[in-house]
């Protein structure tokens, strides 16, 4: 059968303005897919930074520079010219009025490498420090350069009352992403570009209106992809964007946490247990995911934080009574504990440290678990006990470890190297016996060789 396939296209031409200066968050969200630092880390290498008067002040929410800053923009990044290799012969000139609005400078302004890098030896800085100094000017230089310009084509296709739509882009100019392009040459670890997610088309000259005569068609079949867990960057904007459809547009505060606060309450819930890292991804623990179902709703809704946002908002422009504010926490506070003290206190039980196997029992083939000075059997009734502190390992100097308890469970006996000779006062490597016979206590023997045993 013949179908007409009639066409209908948007063309958009549009600009992508220069990528801001950096404040914290943007810092942390860009340094941890380019060089894989966590939160905690990047706070302590820029904090060092700063303290060498090579960095501005790290904790900032601003995106911009004073408007008394232009000359000493100008000059920094006619350092950063001579400095960064990725702009060597590069005829560069800065637009800094962009990047200063004191209006949109909170406490601290954008941060921005200092005029003591003319005097630096990059080559002399640790690697780690070097990468965070070259990514700030990096984004200075990006904020400042030309906007980023393209063509943008949607096609939607009309066929047997069905519409199928296609989208495509042309650059017109690269301005900024000209300069990105060069600095993450540089980079060691290619991290991965916007631009290689975006969906090209390769457009050719279509007409509104236009139709195709019996077109080639094909089926294909695909499987939906459920959404990726956050890595560090992922949940650091999801952090900052979190309620803020709920908050007042003139709150000083927006999202869950402040740019000082938003990694280290990350690194909490890690050194906490609730959270965990596998590889670039953060996962929720067994105690993390119990703790968020037994919380009530009210706490774990970014719309509390948006609320309390607001209040504070109007007390500060004299709409609101402060006392008040704080009469609401503590009588939500007091319903909270009141409501919630005895069903938490029932589940108390979701948070028990879970006990790993290390291995089943010799003797009745139950589960073996590590205890604080021993390995037990969990059947009361057996009575098998390997102690930690055994004489026969104490003699030889050798730590009674879960690893050699569990190799000793799984094949009764466990290779140990650098056990001590109570008779010739060296260490040798051997092979330890488990020689149960049912009794009260546990046996041991060791061989070195075939033929010959050690008690």
């Amino acid at each position: 059968m013949i179908h007409t396939i009639k066409l209908a296209a948007q063309v958009f031409v549009g600009n992508l303005p220069t990528t801001e200066v950096m404040e914290t968050d943007t810092f942390t969200i860009e340094l941890y897919p380019t060089f894989l630092l966590n939160g905690g880390t990047h706070f302590f290498l820029a904090q060092t930074l700063y303290e060498k008067k090579l960095l501005t002040y790290p904790r900032t929410d601003s995106n911009y520079l004073t408007d008394d800053m232009g000359e000493t923009a100008t000059d920094i990044i006619k350092v950063l010219c001579e400095k960064l290799s990725f702009m060597e012969g590069a005829d560069f000139s800065p637009e800094i009025a962009k990047v200063l609005n004191s209006k949109k400078v909170s406490d601290h302004h954008a941060i921005i490498p200092t005029m003591e890098l003319a005097k630096a030896d990059l080559t002399a800085l640790p690697e780690s420090e070097r990468n965070i100094l070259t990514l700030a000017g990096a984004r200075l230089l990006m904020a400042t350069a030309e906007p980023y310009s393209f063509e943008a084509v949607t096609a939607v296709f009309s066929c047997a009352d069905h519409e199928f739509t296609a989208k495509g882009k042309a650059v017109i100019a690269a301005g900024w992403k000209d300069m990105e392009r060069l600095y993450r040459v540089t980079l060691k670890k290619k991290p991965d570009s916007d631009d290689e997610n975006e969906l090209v088309l390769d457009v050719p000259d279509f007409t509104e209106g236009q139709t195709f005569e019996n077109p080639a068609a094909k089926v294909t079949e695909h499987e939906t992809t459920p959404p990726k867990p956050h890595n560090e960057a992922s949940l650091l904007s999801a952090m900052e964007r979190a309620g803020n459809e709920d908050t007042d547009p003139d709150a000083e505060r927006r999202g869950l946490g402040t740019p000082a606060t938003r990694a280290a309450v990350i690194e909490k819930l890690v050194g906490g247990g609730f959270v965990e890292r596998k590889g670039k991804q953060l996962l929720p623990t067994k105690d993390g995911t119990n703790l968020v179902c037994v919380l009530p709703d009210s706490l774990t809704s970014p719309q509390l934080t948006a609320a309390w946002e607001n209040n504070l908002t109007q007390i500060a422009k004299g709409n609101a009574d402060p006392a008040a504010f704080m009469q609401g926490i503590e009588a939500m506070t007091q319903e909270l504990v009141k409501t919630y003290a005895s069903v938490l206190g029932e589940k108390q039980e979701l948070f028990k440290t879970e006990k790993t196997e290390l291995g089943k029992c010799p003797r009745c083939k139950s589960p073996v678990y590590e205890g604080k000075k021993n390995y037990y059997c969990s059947n009361k009734e057996c009575g098998f006990t390997m102690w930690k502190n055994d004489r026969f390992f104490e003699e030889r100097k050798t730590a009674f470890t879960p690893k050699i308890a569990a190799a000793l469970l799984k094949s009764g006996k466990a290779k140990v190297k650098r056990l001590y000779s109570p008779k010739t006062g060296k260490t040798y490597d051997g092979t330890v016996l488990l020689a149960d016979t049912g009794g009260k206590y546990v046996n041991y023997k060791v061989t070195i060789s075939k033929d010959k045993e050690l008690e």
